[in-house]
Order: C-alpha cells, then structure tokens, then sequence
C-alpha cells in the first residue's frame, strides 16, 4: 500500500518520476545501471523494462526486499548506505540514477566520488533533490547560502510522516559535482502536467510556479 501510494502519487509518481526518466539517455538496451537509493524497486522495473541490466541498493533491508518480490529475479539487489563507500568493482556501470536520496546526507562528496568510481568513461547520473529554490520551510533558519537540516511533515495514506533533510544552494551542489569529476548536462524543474493535475488538483494546484524538485543529468569526464 505504501509503495503504490508512492509509485502512483502526485508527488513522486506523477512529477518528479517524469522529469528523472526524461533525462535517463533513451539507449538503455543492454546498459548497466545502477539505482542508488532504490526503495521498492519502481525505477529498476521502469530500467529493466526498457531492457537496461539493473543493480539496486538501498539502506533498508525491507527496501530492498520489496524490491526483489517486484522486479522477481530479474535485476541484482543489495543493502548499502550512500554515506559509505560502494562496494562497486570500478568501471562497472554505463549510468546511474538516484532519486530523492542524496538530500538526506549533509555530505555529497563520498557518494558522488564513488558513483564517479563506478562509472566507465563518459557515464552518466540522473539524480533528483529537494529543490533549493523551494519555499522556506518552518524549521529553515538560516537563509538560502547554509547548508542546514530541514525537516517537512506530510500526511500519505492516512499516515503522518516527517522527513528531515538537508538544503544546501545551487552553488554547493554544483561545486560537489565538478569536485567528484562530473559536468553538468541537463538540468529538469518539474512542473505538474495536465493530466496530473486534472486527476490531483487540490495536491498539485498549488505548486503551479513553485519549485519543488530538481533533476540533474550528469557526465563522467
């Protein structure tokens, strides 16, 4: 129930899912991918069904289970936390994707340098953040220049949840992928599309103009 809420909802589902899968490089057919933060698998079953070889990792032991049940045998799964050095053979992979994980670490310099690693000559990352130009939220006290732990509270399938995360400028971001050996190719600041919003307008109305996440594509040099 979680995962379709997630899979299927206005936020992930419907706009920044979208916006990561229009920049992932549409010749997938035999690639090797990697799905750094994977949760319950949607994005290695969209990769596997485009005919990518798929390796997920995730920090939840349960994630990753899930997962496994989803993609049934067809992809390779592990536990692993992007705050640590991946135990990735280097030159392994033709691209990456990383969804809404790398803003739950204050420090990006060991999971890009080791997504870097990992990827032959000339591979790419699709990642997707918090956006930094979002509306300031309550516990934002700082200003836009800090790199400060913030923390959001919503409701998803009658559950309450609050997430905390860190905000950090444009700047540093960029800064973290060209110190990590990679350009930056294509950036993606998804909006609500038609449909989305005629099937959630009172989720999605609002943000029509707001920044909420940021997509980047980036390159290996």
């Amino acid at each position: 129930m979680w995962s379709a809420a997630t899979d299927s909802g206005p936020f992930n589902g419907e706009l920044e899912r979208p916006a990561v899968r229009e920049l992932v490089p549409a010749a997938l057919d035999g690639a090797t991918v990697l799905d750094a933060g994977c949760g319950s698998g949607a994005q290695c079953e969209w990769l596997l069904d485009a005919g990518a070889e798929v390796t997920g990792i995730d920090v939840s032991p349960r994630m990753i289970e899930e997962a496994e049940r989803r993609c049934g045998g067809r992809a390779r799964f592990f536990v692993a936390d992007l705050g640590e050095p991946l135990p990735l053979d280097a030159g392994s992979f033709d691209g990456i994707t990383c969804s809404l994980a790398l803003h739950y670490l204050r420090d990006w310099t060991v999971p890009l340098r080791s997504f870097a690693s990992a990827l032959r000559p000339g591979g790419w990352v699709v990642l997707s953040v918090d956006h930094p130009f979002g509306p300031p939220l309550p516990t934002q006290h700082e200003g836009y220049f800090a790199t400060e732990l913030v923390n959001d509270t919503w409701t998803k399938n009658g559950v309450e949840v609050t997430q905390h995360f860190w905000r950090r400028p444009l700047s540093a971001s960029i800064g973290a992928f060209g110190d990590a050996g990679f350009v930056l190719d294509r950036v993606a600041e998804p909006q609500p599309s038609t449909e989305a919003l005629e099937r959630w307008p009172g989720e999605l109305t609002g943000i029509i103009g707001v920044p909420t996440f940021i997509v980047y594509r980036l390159l290996k040099r």
